[in-house]
């Protein structure tokens, strides 16, 4: 406090430092040499790039500007200063209102005169390194005139977790995509703040709560300022800060340490808190039409592939005044970082591994505000595509493993996200993401923005702190964002020039840095569902309408000759208990539980129209004539009470010509009824309707003969004759990220194989075994031949007992299409 006491002044740079404890805020200003060490610090970084460390050679055509990168002509920092300085000039004047940059342009003439005629010539000599300097003092004042830096003040959060830097990394204290937003892993001496005129040589720092009490609820009354802050987003009208707090205890899953939102006006007023209760709530985000969606822990459930608990999150909306709260997602894990793109559309990232790898997938997908149609056109399915056959070229490490953070470009129908990690935080290289670009599953829709850094675990194979370089950008352009580097906050251009604009000096990253200004409004989508206030006697029941199921990409078109007669509806039951494979569900790695929910009709011409199953998490499968799966997703969508959830076809091509067929027959009919497969389907199981007929029926006759089948049919012993995915993108038959048609489940197992063989076909025309009995093992293994169905009482399923799962299966009506409102849970 010594340097604001004797009124020095805040020049180009601010530096917190937080005391422990909540203390009263430390503020070092006026001190020019701490920008200046941060440019030392780039020119020795760039001094290494050149020759050699940190420096990475990757494909031309990944990156979004070579100016970004070293080239071969670089021999010193000064260099590529010189070049990125005069490309981003090049930028500027690009733009509506660009700064008079006749000063910079005659200083950059002057310092490659006294580079060409000194010693500069030297790399790293001291006379390049002040010229060097000189550059970048009359490069800041030209990128803080920048006309798309038409604000003033900044709001940001300072933030970490327990373990930031500690040598020992440890995912239970944070260090992890998912545990990283638990509010007992939140570290204090950070704080939600404005910076003020941060442009100006006198900027000023708010600690927007400083002096402010929690209002209500957990924590009533303690001071703000002790507690630890996440994820602010500001109002469309620049004037309401939401924000997830916690109270800064460390003790895990106590209700008094999670997260909870809240609300302030940018100075200060009007705090009022939003949430509350045993959950995590955080990310808020508005919506245009006023209502605020927020990640929660609210629906329960836990991700799959943990030693340690790991609690799911998923979107849930209401209004802002935190009334009329619900679920908008019934997604079964991890989901994070909302906002609203130029369309008025929600964009997150969804963690999606059904049935695959869990490493290969937490990327960029996009809905309706209400929750309606959730879609991925992003990076959903890497490589290899299929291993049942062999395991062909492909890795999940040609692309990034997770992208987080996606936001909207001004003005653009592009993205900026950060290429992040799966063991690690939200932090790694920042990338554009062109959705416009048909995905190859590999880069053809990322481009590298900062190609200075590599992309994290996918590219590094490590989890260093030194890897979660860039974070939570704010873009301006396609050009221009505000970001968070490391500790600081900086103003980074696509030339890869980098200027601070504020840091902290106690290990904690600021983060989410905002223009404190009110934004134009996308468009406002109407809430199209019946949930929460909107319910009512007589609202339309859910509907699903598929135009023509054999329409396909390349990689998803059926077999010649295929004929789908049906479509299957099979719900996905969230895991409720936290270690993986506790129990295990299945021969497949972190398997999910699933139940049928039943069968529709698919018309001649390929379409289906059916009521649908609401707030579940569900996926399709297409059925040939025997009642086996030909198709089936490997993610899962799911629907609202009252929505009308439509697709063109399966896994068809997202960026070829609209459909543009006939009306199809199916919707042109009250929508179908989903019936039950067989006679015995609720809760359907291994235990229950297969073992006894593997039991019943097929050990006499095995054991009658000795070419006859498996002669032991107990479940740890079929692994040779059935299906089934999980863990493991490489690992041959139950890997890869797509269903090859016609090489799945039943039909591609030996043991549906064996079913239409001659032996049993005949066996079923005497009598031996019913068609029941054949749609049962069929159905069995085209589900990924799971031995339970709820993760509870196994001993009970053993006996083939009716368990029911704890989440989202009400049993009063299995399907779900009757439901509405909030999810019944089954104890």
């Amino acid at each position: 406090m010594g340097f604001l006491m004797r009124g020095l002044t805040l020049l180009l740079v601010l530096v917190l430092f937080v005391q422990v404890k909540a203390a009263p805020m430390n503020v070092v200003g006026g001190r020019p040499e701490v920008v200046e060490e941060d440019w030392r610090a780039q020119y020795s970084q760039i001094m290494d790039q050149i020759g050699g460390r940190g420096r990475h050679n990757f494909p031309a055509e990944q990156i979004f500007n070579a100016q970004a990168t070293i080239l071969d002509t670089d021999k010193t920092p000064l260099d590529v200063g010189l070049r990125r300085v005069e490309a981003m000039i090049a930028k500027l004047k690009e733009l509506p209102g660009a700064p008079n940059v006749r000063a910079l342009e005659k200083k950059i003439a002057q310092i490659k005169a006294d580079a060409a005629t000194g010693d500069g010539s030297r790399g790293g000599s001291r006379e390049n390194l002040e010229l060097y300097i000189e550059l970048r003092h009359a490069a800041r004042e030209v990128v803080f005139a920048n006309p798309l830096l038409d604000f003033d003040d900044i709001m940001f959060v300072a933030r970490g977790v327990l373990n930031d830097q500690a040598k020992g990394k440890s995912e239970y204290d944070g260090d992890h995509f998912c545990d990283q937003y638990y509010g007992h892993n939140g570290r204090k001496d950070g704080g939600l703040f404005i910076l003020k005129d941060f442009k100006s040589d006198n900027p000023k720092l708010i600690n927007v709560v400083e002096g402010l009490k929690v209002p209500s609820g957990s924590n009533e009354g303690m001071q703000m300022s002790e507690g630890t802050f996440i994820s602010p987003d500001l109002s469309w009208d620049g004037k309401t800060i939401a924000f997830g707090f916690s109270c800064g205890g460390t003790q895990k899953w106590k209700p008094e340490n999670r997260f909870n939102i809240f609300k302030v006006n940018v100075d200060g007023s009007g705090l009022t808190r939003l949430t509350d209760g045993d959950y995590d709530d955080f990310d808020p985000c508005w919506l245009p039409g006023g209502r605020i969606v927020f990640m929660s822990t609210r629906r329960y459930g836990y991700g799959r592939c943990h030693g340690r608990p790991v609690p799911a999150y998923t979107m849930f909306s209401m209004k802002p005044d935190g009334s009329d709260l619900y679920s908008i997602d019934f997604h079964e894990t991890n989901e994070f970082h909302p906002s609203v793109d130029n369309n008025g559309m929600l964009v997150y990232t969804r963690w999606d591994y059904v049935d695959r790898d869990h490493s290969a997938a937490h990327h960029m997908w996009h809905c309706f505000p209400d929750g309606r149609n959730p879609r991925s056109y992003h990076a959903n399915y890497a490589l290899p595509l299929t291993t049942v056959e062999e395991v062909g070229p492909g890795s999940i490490n040609w692309r990034p493993w997770a992208e987080f953070n996606c936001r909207s470009i001004p003005g653009s129908e592009k993205y900026i996200a950060t290429a992040g990690p799966h063991h690690g935080q939200a932090f790694g290289s920042l990338v554009l993401i062109d959705i416009g670009v048909p995905d190859d599953s590999k880069m053809s829709q990322v481009k590298r923005l900062t190609p200075d850094v590599r992309f994290p675990e996918s590219e590094t194979g490590t989890r260093n702190w030194s890897d979660m370089a860039y974070g939570t950008a704010w873009p301006l352009s396609e050009s221009f964002y505000l970001c968070n580097y490391k500790d600081g906050a900086y103003v980074l251009d696509e030339t890869g020039n980098r200027e601070l604009i504020c840091k902290t000096t106690n290990g904690l990253r600021v983060l989410d840095p905002t223009p404190l200004q009110a934004r134009p409004k996308p468009p406002v989508i109407p809430i199209e569902t019946y949930q929460g206030q909107r319910q009512k006697p007589g609202a339309p029941k859910a509907t699903i309408g598929v135009m023509n199921v054999y329409i396909s990409d390349e990689f998803g078109k059926l077999p010649e000759g295929t004929k789908i007669k049906q479509l299957r509806v099979v719900q996905v039951i969230p895991k409720s208990t936290p270690p993986a494979n506790n129990p295990r569900i299945g021969f497949g790695d972190q398997s999910l539980a699933r139940i049928p929910l039943g069968v529709v009709p698919v018309d001649k011409d390929g379409s289906v129209y059916f009521e649908a199953p609401v707030e579940k998490a569900i996926y399709f499968q297409l059925l040939d004539e025997t009642g086996m799966a030909v198709q089936s997703m490997r993610s899962v969508t799911y629907v609202h009470p009252g929505e009308h959830l439509s697709c063109v076809g399966c896994h068809e091509s997202k960026w070829g010509a609209p459909w543009a067929g006939s009306r199809p027959t199916a919707i042109q009919r009250a929508p179908s009824e989903l019936v039950p497969e067989v006679e015995n389907q609720v809760m359907f199981s291994f235990h229950r309707n297969v073992r006894p007929i593997f039991e019943g029926k097929c050990l006499p006759c095995h054991q009658e003969k000795d070419d006859r089948g498996p002669r032991n049919m107990d479940y740890g012993s079929l692994d040779q004759y059935i299906f089934y995915l999980g863990h493991g993108y490489r690992r041959h038959l139950h890997g890869g990220s797509r269903i090859n048609p016609g090489k799945f489940g039943a039909m591609f197992s030996r043991m549906g194989k064996a079913l239409l063989n001659e032996g049993h076909q005949k066996a079923l025309k005497e009598g031996a075994f019913s068609g029941e009995d054949v749609r049962s093992i069929i159905m069995w293994l085209d589900m990924n031949s799971n031995e339970y169905t709820a993760y509870k009482d196994i001993e009970a399923q053993r006996h083939g007992e009716i368990v029911w799962p704890e989440l989202d299966v009400d049993p009063n009506n299995i399907t779900g299409v009757e439901q509405a409102g909030t999810p019944i849970s089954a104890k």
